[in-house]
């Protein structure tokens, strides 16, 4: 009789464990949604730091190399840059900006003839720490960019 009344009777179940486990996930996913963001944004900023030192340091012309002309049989064109110049260029523009008071490190810097490219990398935490998951490997934040550029010789 007891089990028929169960069956066929008014549930009165609960609606909090329901509720509960829907809060758990907007939070859940409004946390991940922020540090998403957060960190898209600070990628723009670092990439954005980087296009402008490595285009600055790109303007290095080896003079002696320029003025013999050393490409002049090439079909293609280009400014010879100065590696030595162009590279001190770099580092002293990336160590003079600070991006939310995090040093910016230089992972490397490579210079060809007509082409220079670099990686920087910034490292932090995220934004909002999640209070159950306390490693620091789950909320130590590594970003980083790759940029480069290249010397085409325009005539006038």
């Amino acid at each position: 009789m007891a089990i028929a009344k169960i069956i066929f009777g008014k549930s009165r179940g609960s609606l909090i464990p329901l509720s509960f486990g829907f809060f758990i996930l907007a939070m859940t996913l409004t946390f991940v949604s922020i540090n998403v963001a957060s960190a898209y944004s600070v990628k723009k900023q670092l990439t954005n730091l980087a296009e402008g030192a490595i285009n600055k340091s790109a303007q290095s012309i080896n003079l002696l190399a320029y003025y013999t002309e050393v490409n002049r049989f090439s079909s293609v064109k280009r400014v010879p840059l100065d590696c030595y110049a162009a590279e001190g260029e770099f580092y002293q523009l990336i160590n003079k900006v600070r991006l939310h008071d995090k040093q910016i490190t230089v992972d490397y810097f490579k210079c060809e003839m007509y082409e220079v490219s670099a990686q920087v990398s910034i490292i932090g935490r995220m934004p909002i720490q999640i209070p159950f998951l306390d490693s620091v490997a789950l909320n130590r934040l590594i970003i980083s960019t790759q940029v480069g550029a290249s010397s085409v010789y325009i005539p006038n």
